[in-house]
């Protein structure tokens, strides 16, 4: 597939860091930021590393955002590349490339368009292109605290198996996603996505995330990142890759 080589080719050569490639939804609510000025934003990230004993280990990741924050208008471009390699084999392979535009109809709606390209070796996912569309609305906004709700539209295409199964697909995607604050030291956000293909509500799609972070100091903090996808397309033509999947990840932050 040739989108599929591309993309690692194009994220390394453009110096990208890694998000998380390794589920098969992006979660693109945890990669919104907020800006106080009108203008364009950037970061690259770029890692590696060669580990040579009785194996070799050969690990690499990238990610390069760009941001343009309007009176009216938002974009938003996200591009993210991981590769594990353990003795030559692929423990890891992984990537996406995300555009999203946004027109603020007001202080509380926007209006989102937005295309991915994603591929993930490790669920036999060889390409998936998305295009949708639809509004997003602010429900509450008091202090840091942050509740928003969308439903857009969704075409899906997959191939997956080596271009063996293909899947096209008209989907709600709807989501919840919140930042709240119980109290000045800890912060609980969550993102949840309910995707059903139309007009079949009968086996929907549902990926949740949640991270959980507490300060113990000014500059040292606890953090719990939880991420569940439950995803019956893909188990249906390919029974040895599991329905659903998780990732539980916990951790130390110090900021200085």
């Amino acid at each position: 597939m040739h989108l599929r080589r591309l993309i690692p080719l194009l994220l390394l050569v453009a110096g990208l860091p890694c998000t998380r490639v390794s589920a098969q939804i992006v979660n693109i609510e945890d990669q919104r930021r907020g800006f106080d000025t009108i203008g364009w934003y950037g970061r690259i990230d770029l890692g590696g590393n060669l580990t040579k004993n009785r194996n070799s280990v050969l690990s690499l990741n990238g990610t390069v955002r760009v941001d343009r924050k309007g009176r009216k208008v938002a974009l938003l471009g996200l591009a993210d590349y991981k590769l594990v390699q353990v003795s030559g084999d692929n423990a890891l392979n992984a990537g996406f490339g995300h555009l999203r535009y946004a027109y603020y109809l007001s202080d509380k709606i926007r209006w989102e368009t937005f295309g991915q390209v994603q591929y993930n070796e490790q669920i036999r996912l060889q390409l998936r292109t998305l295009a949708g569309t639809g509004p997003r609305l602010k429900l509450l906004s008091v202090d840091r605290n942050r509740v928003y709700v969308g439903t857009l539209y969704m075409y899906e295409y997959d191939e997956v198996a080596s271009g063996e199964i293909i899947y096209r697909s008209h989907r709600l995607s709807s989501y919840l996603s919140f930042n709240l604050y119980p109290f000045e030291q800890l912060s609980i956000s969550n993102t949840t996505y309910y995707q059903p293909i139309l007009p079949d509500f009968r086996q929907p799609r549902i990926s949740t995330t949640t991270t959980l972070a507490l300060r113990l100091t000014t500059r040292l903090s606890v953090t719990s990142n939880f991420s569940l996808t439950h995803d019956p397309l893909l188990n249906q033509g390919l029974p040895d890759v599991p329905n659903t999947t998780y990732e539980w990840i916990n951790g130390l932050s110090y900021n200085f």
